[in-house]
């Protein structure tokens, strides 16, 4: 019976063993990418009614940070594309935006940060025009800005 038992516990550490071993090379970026960008990890969290700059929100890694802020990467789907690309000045081609987001809820502050422009085949088109960001940490949010329904979901909603 010692026998079955060291031979069983020998096999189950080479299997182990060769299990956890079998790629040691990380992911390529493309990968990385596609999961990141797959929309059951995000989470709809706003919207903006405007028939012009009319919007969707999306939420990812939404974690308060020691500064008593809130971190999250916000993802903005447009309702009408070509209005808001015009609006926003934006490529005609352009799906979406990402952006890094830290909320301050009691001093009403959104910093929009990391800002990314993508088609709809998840490709990076560049940083966007300064419309999509505010001036400095500074600034309060505008109404009917992208500030403005990130922190009304995040601050009020929530």
């Amino acid at each position: 019976m010692r026998k079955l038992i060291l031979v069983l516990s020998v096999l189950f550490c080479v299997n182990s063993a060769s299990a956890q071993s079998s790629d040691p090379t990380p992911p390529k970026a493309e990968n990385v990418r596609a999961e990141f960008m797959n929309a059951k990890y995000w989470s709809k969290i706003g919207e903006q009614a405007d028939p012009l700059r009319g919007f969707t929100l999306y939420s990812r890694n939404l974690l308060p940070n020691p500064d008593g802020q809130i971190e999250l990467w916000i993802k903005v789907v447009p309702t009408n594309t070509e209005h808001f690309n015009k609006a926003y000045d934006l490529g005609a081609n352009s799906a979406f935006v990402l952006q890094y987001a830290t909320v301050d809820c009691s001093k009403k502050v959104v910093l929009l940060e990391r800002t990314g422009v993508y088609d709809s085949n998840n490709l990076r088109l560049g940083n966007g025009p300064p419309a999509l960001t505010p001036k400095s940490a500074r600034d309060r949010v505008k109404p009917g800005s992208i500030g403005a329904e990130v922190f009304h979901s995040i601050c009020i909603k929530l």
